[in-house]
């Protein structure tokens, strides 16, 4: 499992974890949150860490996906704001 980290000019870690106020779900909100610490991650890694079912996972990716707020390349998925 490969997850990455946003790191600042000063080599410390940066961690913007509010969710956005337009991510109304819990789910989406747990997504956001998760993706935010890690930046970026497996659909698989996210689910497991998150006790989630792909049935839950996949159509919240997709609704932040559509929000801009992550990118999906195939298993991949990262946070982009």
């Amino acid at each position: 499992m490969t997850q990455t980290r946003p790191a600042r000019a000063d080599g410390t870690t940066e961690l913007s974890t509010e969710p956005p106020a337009d991510v109304d779900s819990t789910a989406g909100k747990l997504v956001y949150v998760y993706l935010s610490s890690v930046v970026e991650t497996t659909v698989d890694s996210i689910a497991e860490s998150l006790d989630l079912k792909l049935i839950e996972l996949l159509p919240t990716l997709r609704s932040l996906q559509s929000a801009g707020y992550v990118e999906r390349a195939g298993e991949r998925c990262r946070i982009v704001r």
